[in-house]
Parts: C-alpha cells; structure tokens; sequence
C-alpha cells in the first residue's frame, strides 16, 4: 500500500509537469523552426572586410546638373571606398543625362568611380558614348564632370555618326553632346550625301 501511494503521488507531480513541458514546446516550435528555416544555407561567410565595405546590389542614383537638368547613374553594383562614402566604385555603370531640349546622352563602361563631392565620374574599360542625334564614341578612359555635362578623354578616341567617322587622340564632349571636339591628331572621313546614283 505504501508503495501504491508513493507511485500515485510521484505520478500527481510528473504529469502535470510533462503536460507543461509538452505545452510550452508546442508553443515555442514553430519560432525555432522558423528562424532556422530563414538562414540561407549557400550564403556565403562574411569576412572582416566586407563589414568594413558598403556594397549595393543594382543602384540607381539621381540628381540635378548646375543647370538643374536631370541626371542618372545606374550600376550593376556599387561599393563604397573608403570611409567617407564620398568615392563609390561602380560596376558596369551607366550615366544618362537629359537636355533642356529633350535630347539626351548617355555613357556606359566596365567599371568606373563616382566622386560624388566633385560630382565626377572616372570610367574605364570600354566607355560608349551615344547622342540621340545619332553620334557614337568610343574610348577607353574617360571622365564625366556630371556638373556642366561635360566628358573628356585624354586617350584615342574613335567616333561615327550619320555625316560619316572620325578618330583623334582624344576627346571633349562640351554642353551636354552639344558640341564635341577631337583633340590631338584627328582624321575625319564624311560621307558624301549629294551623290548622284
């Protein structure tokens, strides 16, 4: 008899603390599962270096010339340099940039960086440049003063449009395509337009 109460009342203890236990598990697995389910496996580890370095997948940046024209600068990537924040590393960037008229131009390259305190953009690795009048250019190297609209090259430069192709030893593209000047020695071949068939 002494055995049989012992048992009951080790039982009157141990159920309602298994009933407990079952309860507040039931209760607190869908958070464990959950946050477990939120860990990326693939990720990769992230290195003392990357918490130093601000990087951004597909950025697009916007803003105003002196003139108050429109501007745009989109990239694949964007990382920061430094720890100002003032020189951003672009990826595949590209800069467009609207007229008063509404005619624009637009530039892309490899790789470039943005000094956004000088407003400057340097590109590097195959630069484009396209007018909508139909002008292209292409450099290797070339630098955007994103403030007048202006682009320089200091590096051969070849360009064509529909009055025919031209190359220099560089290049100025004033006023926002307005005007563009080839520097250095420059051979010019137009097209003639007056030929009879």
């Amino acid at each position: 008899m002494v055995r049989a109460s012992r048992l009951v009342a080790a039982m009157k203890m141990l159920l309602p603390a298994l009933a407990i236990t079952l309860v507040a598990l039931v209760l607190i697995w869908p958070q464990i599962s959950r946050n477990t389910a939120d860990i990326p496996v693939d990720q990769a580890p992230v290195t003392l270096e990357d918490v130093d370095t601000l990087r951004m997948a597909n950025p697009r940046f916007v803003g105003q010339d002196e003139n108050d024209q429109p501007f745009e600068i989109v990239a694949r990537a964007a990382t920061q340099i430094g720890d100002t924040g003032q020189a951003v590393e672009l990826d595949h960037p590209q800069a467009d940039m609207v007229n008063k008229d509404g005619t624009w131009v637009s530039l892309n390259a490899e790789e470039g960086v943005w000094f956004k305190d000088a407003s400057v953009v340097n590109l590097t690795g195959g630069v484009a440049l396209f007018h909508d009048a139909g002008h292209q250019l292409v450099t290797e190297e070339a630098m955007i003063d994103m403030g007048p609209g202006n682009v320089f090259s200091e590096v051969p430069t070849q360009g064509q449009s529909p009055g025919g192709t031209i190359r220099g030893e560089g290049m100025q593209s004033l006023d926002r395509g307005a005007r563009i000047i080839f520097t250095g020695k420059a051979r010019a071949v137009l097209y003639s337009t007056g030929a009879s068939e």
